[in-house]
């Protein structure tokens, strides 16, 4: 399948009520026609004061449609994208991108839905192959 934007705001609304309590915040969402990924959580770091703490703000959820690939696969791409969002949402510090606090949530994501997130998403032949034909 090949995702529209309106088919991931439906998927993230019905996650974020799901795994999420609904905590969420809706976040605009960019198709992409990217080689180098399926899922990307955007956003900007601004620091508070001169020489304050950090703070997490304009975030945005990007999602490839360069492939044609299973719906699992753009479902569990959106929920590994909604980890990284509510780490950061949050203005958690996790020990690194995939770091201890993604792993819990993950794990906690993977079990309670039956879902298969995974770290890092390699494609098989066909899939590559597909990926890197598109212009």
């Amino acid at each position: 399948m090949i995702p529209t934007i309106e088919y991931i705001e439906s998927r993230f609304n019905q996650y974020n009520a799901q795994f999420f309590e609904g905590t969420l915040p809706p976040i605009p969402v960019k198709l992409s026609n990217a080689k180098t990924f399926l899922g990307k959580l955007c956003f900007k770091r601004k620091r508070k004061w001169l020489f304050g703490d950090y703070y997490n703000t304009g975030f945005v959820l990007r999602i490839n449609t360069r492939a044609d690939l299973p719906e699992e696969l753009v479902e569990d791409t959106i929920l590994h994208e909604m980890i990284h969002y509510y780490i950061a949402f949050n203005q958690w510090r996790d020990t690194s991108t995939h770091g201890q606090l993604f792993r819990r949530e993950m794990k906690r994501i993977n079990e309670k839905g039956g879902r298969h997130i995974s770290i890092s998403y390699r494609p098989n032949p066909e899939q590559l192959a597909q990926l890197r034909a598109k212009n």
